[in-house]
């Protein structure tokens, strides 16, 4: 094997390595806060999005892995949790685990209008200059939801149990 090759192949594991601790990140979460009483929204489904298109390859890859949540009670309080790596341009950023809260827009027939996965993310970035780690920030409302609030922490001070527990879940819970 050639040295570009081996490089290739511990880059890909590399890769590989991170989706699943970000997998079990996601899994290990949405445990916790299935046991207060929300539901995901999308099954054993990851949000995310990819572009399959030849010219821009920056975009094959995975920006993002995203679970969104509601509870029965008030389907229209939609919590989301994301962990992301790169910003809306696919520029890599360091690691983040976003949470947020959205109050989504009804249809006539007061029906919840859809969710989609890249929500948290681009509420995230549309902040611009207004982003602040670990502090609940207020949203507009834009696209299907009226307003809501959002909350990033870096990806590395999530190390065990305890730390998902203070920097991800409970933060996630006081959301509204």
């Amino acid at each position: 094997m050639s040295d570009i090759s081996e490089q290739i192949k511990t880059t890909f594991q590399n890769i590989i390595t991170i989706y699943e601790e970000t997998s079990s990140l996601l899994l290990d979460a949405s445990s916790y806060i299935e046991k207060q009483g929300f539901q995901v929204l999308h099954g054993n489904t990851l949000g995310t999005e990819q572009s399959k298109d030849i010219n821009s390859p920056k975009w094959w890859i995975t920006p993002y892995g995203a679970r969104y949540f509601a509870t029965n009670e008030h389907p229209e309080i939609i919590k989301g949790l994301a962990v992301v790596f790169v910003d809306i341009n696919q520029n890599p950023v360091e690691p983040l685990v976003i949470i947020g809260c959205f109050k989504m827009k009804k249809d006539e027939k007061d029906e919840v209008l859809p969710l989609y996965y890249y929500y948290l993310r681009r509420a995230w970035f549309d902040l611009g200059q207004n982003r602040k780690l670990n502090v609940d920030l207020e949203i507009e409302g834009k696209w299907n939801y009226n307003e809501g609030s959002i909350r990033a922490v870096l990806l590395e001070k999530v190390k065990d149990q305890k730390s998902l527990q203070t920097e991800i879940i409970d933060p996630f819970l006081r959301l509204s």
